[in-house]
């Protein structure tokens, strides 16, 4: 794929057009027209020798729509939402509810829909994003089951490109008061009396909405409490993103983590090795960007802490369980207590603080969940005496 010259067409046109584009939609159509050229070789025009030489005709086609001097006959859902042909808000609003930022309410909507609870998971701009279905060609594929079995490279990549713009409207970027900061994304806070902070749109200015009791254990785990808790606070009807009840009761809900909420990579498997059985990712992340990462039971860890408790587990344990219980499916067998400290000390760079494992799978049925997507992260457990977290 020319990139290069697509990009060179993206600067070129978004410079004169109030209508732009991305590289994301010209490689699509790009794509398309590839693949036209190869399935559908009565479309060609006679002078065309080459599938890329169909392709760049169908991309200036496709730029020649987007600024209006030609009518919309093709890719229409690849245009920009703000051009009159595009049918991006239509295909939005189809899959803007099919879209979470957590697992259990993927999961919960997947039960919904008729797909038994299966979801998949993928990211944007570090934030993964949770939908229903195994894959994406499963979720189109139920959406219309009318449709062939495997849904066309086209439909999935106006999927991938709906779903980036759908995120990067949700998670943008904003300033406020002089510095960025990125919307709808909750943080721990030192100090204070609050514990949380997010940042939304109240109009068009930015708000800063602060919640949740620093002495208050978010007990969501405990259905009771979780009870409890949402029915004083009325969270069924709690709509409104300018107010701290609506964060809070985010927080409370079933399934939801902190976690969830406030990072993105704790946990998560990156990368696996089949011919190995190893399984490579972050078991645990205590910082992102200088700033401290809320953990599944709304504590933080500090570096040091962490460190040492990763010595600990090397020396005398290394084995892993499947969620914690029954036998031993397998064993660490690469650990990288990944701080400031020691990647300074050989060296290397790195934006978070954190556990980095290799694991290495023994049990069949364990590395079958593992290829399936079924088990797609890491999770560590232990004892810890907690102590009040003062910045330090």
């Amino acid at each position: 794929m020319p990139k290069v010259a697509l990009q060179n067409k993206m600067k070129e046109h978004n410079k004169k057009s109030k209508h732009k584009v991305t590289m994301r939609m010209l490689e699509a159509v790009y794509d398309r027209g590839v693949g036209a050229y190869r399935t559908n070789p009565g479309s060609v025009r006679p002078n065309v020798k080459s599938p890329e030489q169909w392709a760049m005709a169908r991309v200036n086609s496709f730029l020649r729509i987007v600024s209006g001097s030609k009518s919309a006959n093709h890719d229409k859902d690849l245009l920009p939402s703000s051009h009159p042909s595009s049918t991006k808000k239509m295909l939005k609003g189809k899959y803007a509810n099919d879209i979470f930022t957590t697992e259990a309410e993927a999961r919960a909507r997947s039960m919904d829909i008729g797909l038994g609870g299966d979801i998949h998971v993928h990211e944007y701009d570090g934030q993964a994003v949770y939908m229903p279905g195994e894959s994406h060609e499963d979720y189109l594929h139920h959406l219309d089951p009318n449709d062939k079995d495997t849904p066309s490279e086209g439909r999935l990549e106006a999927l991938r490109v709906i779903v980036q713009e759908i995120m990067k409207e949700e998670f943008q970027k904003a300033e406020y008061q002089g510095r960025k900061v990125t919307l709808n994304k909750p943080r721990r806070i030192q100090g204070g009396n609050k514990k949380f902070e997010v940042f939304v749109m109240n109009g068009d200015k930015v708000k800063r909405v602060t919640f949740g009791d620093p002495n208050m254990e978010i007990r969501r785990d405990d259905p009771k409490a979780r009870a409890n808790f949402r029915s004083r606070h009325s969270c069924d009807t709690a709509s409104d993103k300018t107010s701290a009840r609506y964060w809070s009761c985010r927080m409370w809900e079933a399934g939801a983590t902190v976690s969830d909420m406030t990072k993105n990579l704790e946990g998560k498997i990156l990368k696996s090795d089949e011919e190995q059985r190893l399984v490579y990712g972050w078991a645990s992340v205590v910082t992102e960007k200088g700033e401290p990462v809320v953990d599944r039971q709304g504590d933080i860890i500090k570096a040091d802490t962490l460190v040492r408790a990763v010595n600990k587990f090397m020396e005398h344990v290394r084995v892993g369980k499947q969620m914690h219980n029954g036998d031993q499916i397998g064993v660490v067998v690469h650990s990288w207590p990944c701080t400031d400290e020691i990647n300074k000390s050989v060296g290397l760079e790195a934006d978070r603080e954190g556990w980095l494992v290799a694991f290495k799978v023994y049990d069949e049925e364990v590395w079958s969940k593992v290829k399936s997507g079924e088990l797609a992260a890491f999770s560590i457990g232990g004892r810890a005496v907690k102590g009040e977290y003062n910045g330090d």
